[in-house]
């Protein structure tokens, strides 16, 4: 709730067009009285406060000029979010506000264990950790209620686990992480607790190696994504730059100077590199393509899908690696030259192919 009592006092009095001497004169007080009521210092006694309602012929209501925030679900739900979007660390005190009215809602009792966490990553602070562990096990048996596809359960164990990887408690943390592992989405961050908390090394280069793998998996999609997006706007520099990065990333796990199961996906990254500077730069488009297509015959000529010939991972076994590109990397290379169907690219890349360039 608002006041602008100070505010509609000296309002009024300007409408009457009185300074505040000749306002104390009329109410019989102290200028000094004024000067604070106006400032909002102190406000007025309930007598004092229905004479000026009186003497400014209005209701003490609209005087007072109180305005009661609406507390409705919707808005505490988008006011606890504004507060988190702005780091606004005043949302704590809402945040119990909003728990207190509504204790059986997940989505505000979620939000407000958001920003406990939050504040407590940036204040590093015990409390405020503690508090998120508490909304948060109070978000569990409300589930039923969340309607967000990305909220599960898996993901309110894993900031219970951080919270706790926070507050020190190593050993928690990694058990909850464990029980609550889908798709090996925490193996990153157990790996991390493995080897900087717990000092367990070879555990922990299991647990990273995998999640090594996993972002290489993603990665790849993320710039297939991209490259879809850029192709269908022509945008050949954001096309080439985010090949580079993937070409780079993947150049860099290479182990030795010998063929390993990324280079069918490097052959398609450098054809489409390449095609990114067919209209600005034919010379650099020439020398990529080349690159392109002698990783993919070295490919084609002895396959390895081993994980092998990458630096940092570490199975027990051998990890063997998959992908929806066919059966060959010469394969994967035409396929995109036939569906980009630019007759330029295409005369380009037979002459190279049969050796006339």
């Amino acid at each position: 709730m608002k006041i602008l009592l100070g505010e509609n006092i000296k309002n009024n009095r300007k409408r009457l067009n009185l300074t505040q001497e000749k306002l104390a004169e009329v109410l019989g007080v102290t200028i000094g009285a004024v000067h604070k009521w106006e400032a909002g210092i102190c406000a007025p006694e309930l007598s004092m406060l229905i004479k000026m309602a009186s003497f400014f012929e209005v209701s003490v209501d609209v005087l007072l000029g109180y305005e009661i925030e609406n507390n409705s679900l919707s808005t505490m739900v988008a006011r606890l979010k504004d507060y988190g979007d702005s780091k606004d660390e005043a949302g704590l005190e809402v945040a119990d506000i909003a728990v207190k009215k509504y204790p059986n809602n997940f989505e505000i009792i979620y939000k407000a264990a958001g920003l406990y966490f939050n504040f407590g990553i940036v204040k590093n602070d015990r409390e405020l950790f503690n508090k998120a562990i508490e909304y948060y096990e109070k978000c569990i048996p409300l589930l039923s209620q969340n309607t967000d596809p990305e909220i599960n359960e898996s993901v309110i164990w894993y900031y219970i686990a951080s919270s706790h990887d926070f507050l020190g408690n190593h050993k928690k943390s990694l058990k909850i992480l464990k029980a609550h592992n889908p798709a090996r989405v925490n193996h990153a961050l157990i790996g991390t607790i493995l080897s900087g908390c717990m000092g367990d090394m070879k555990e922990a280069e299991g647990y990273l190696s995998w999640a090594l793998t996993d972002n290489i998996s993603n990665l790849l999609k993320i710039v297939t994504g991209f490259i879809s997006v850029y192709m269908s706007r022509n945008d050949m520099d954001n096309l080439r730059g985010i090949t580079d990065l993937v070409i780079n990333y993947m150049e860099n796990l290479r182990k030795e100077d010998k063929v390993y199961y990324l280079d069918k996906v490097l052959a398609l990254f450098y054809t489409i590199n390449a095609y990114s500077y067919l209209n600005s730069d034919i010379a650099e488009c020439k020398k990529v393509l080349k690159k392109g297509l002698k990783s993919a015959r070295a490919f084609d000529e002895s396959p390895d899908y081993s994980s092998d010939n990458l630096k940092f991972l570490h199975f027990d076994k051998t990890y063997m690696g998959y992908d929806t590109l066919g059966e060959t990397a010469i394969g994967a290379i035409e396929k995109f030259i036939k569906d980009n169907n630019d007759k330029k690219f295409t005369d380009l890349y037979e002459k190279i192919k049969n050796g006339k360039l």
